[in-house]
């Protein structure tokens, strides 16, 4: 049975970060490596298709090059299509992202089972990213509990 793991696009990254602050050993640290990897191939899938959403509100000077915002890699929209371009990327951010970690499997159960009654405390960000992640681990691994019975 292939095994999944569903985020939203725009949780991608604080899940990603999160899994790099634990501290684990073993078959979970190599589980943490492969979900991170995994994760970085779909943000960057993301973060490509946001670009080409974008291009076509993106304000262009006299060479039809990009204008640049005040921040570093940023663009400056054009000013009648900020709310398209908006809506645009809001339902880009918020497409699932299905990552498929069946040839992992068995380092993912480590993963979750070290995880699963972490010893230490989170909070804020990291808090909401333990319980996204915990969501689909429960979900990814409760099912083959069922499955077995």
């Amino acid at each position: 049975m292939t095994k999944t793991l569903e985020f939203k696009n725009a949780e991608l990254v604080a899940i990603g970060n999160f899994l790099g602050t634990l501290s684990l050993k073993n078959k979970a640290s190599r589980g943490r490596t492969k979900l991170i990897k995994l994760i970085s191939a779909k943000n960057d899938e993301y973060v490509e298709e946001r670009k080409e959403t974008l291009e076509p509100y993106i304000k262009k000077d006299e060479a039809g090059n990009n204008v640049e915002g005040d921040t570093p890699g940023s663009v400056v929209l054009i000013e009648e299509k900020t709310g398209e371009a908006n809506a645009a990327i809001k339902e880009i951010d918020n497409e699932s992202a299905v990552i498929e970690f069946t040839e992992y499997s068995e380092k993912m159960k480590a993963l979750y089972d070290a995880i699963v009654d972490y010893p230490s405390e989170f909070s804020n960000q990291d808090a909401a990213a333990y319980d996204l992640l915990m969501d689909q681990l429960e979900t990814a691994f409760e099912n083959e509990t069922e499955e077995a019975k």
